[in-house]
Order: structure tokens, then sequence, then C-alpha cells
């Protein structure tokens, strides 16, 4: 009889050194960004000294700091984040209508 090992990571979100989720694809958005840099700084002529050093500052920066959202946010806090400061925080109703016709049968309207 064989024996099968059992996949017990189903339904569990992608990690990486301690990302998880869609903070992964910002860690490596922001590599390229770094790397981006250091090719720009490189060709405009640049001393390769200040170049890299830019460049570490800028990619420990950005490493750093996107570490430090999936500690406060999880996996999908930035999401929830977003998504809280773009709804409204008060509804006004001018009309007393609303309240009024609450407790009527919704299929005697016709």
């Amino acid at each position: 009889m064989p024996i099968y090992d059992l996949n017990r990571g189903i339904n569990k979100p992608v990690e990486f050194k301690g990302l998880v989720g869609s903070n992964i694809y910002f860690l490596v958005a922001g590599i390229g960004l770094v790397f981006a840099l250091f090719v720009t700084c490189y060709l405009l002529g640049v001393p390769l000294v200040l170049t890299v050093l830019g460049t570490f500052l800028a990619g420990g920066g950005m490493w750093a700091g996107v570490f430090a959202l999936n500690r406060r946010f999880g996996e999908h806090g930035l999401m929830k984040a977003a998504a809280r400061r773009s709804s409204p925080k008060y509804i006004t109703n001018r009309h007393s209508r609303l309240f009024q016709r609450l407790n009527e049968d919704p299929t005697s309207r016709a």
C-alpha cells in the first residue's frame, strides 16, 4: 500500500520570508524600481559610489517599509484600510419617506 503525503498548504496564503499575500508584489515592484533607479543613475554618469550607496539606501528603505506594512496590516489589511478610507463616514438622509415605508410589505407596492 503506497503512502501519500498530505498537502497541508491548501487555503493558506502565499508566504515569502514572513511577507504574506499582496505584500510580496509590493516587494517585487520596489525591487524593480530600485533596479531602475540604479540603471538610470549609472547611465546618467553619476559616480558609481554614489549610485551604489543610493541604491542600497533606497532598497533598504523599501524593504523595511514593505515589512512594516506587512506587520501593521497583514494579508488583506492594506486593502481594507484603503476601502475604509474611501467609504463615507456619515450617511445623511433628508427625506423621512425612507423610514416611513420600512414596515410596509414590499409586495403590496404596485
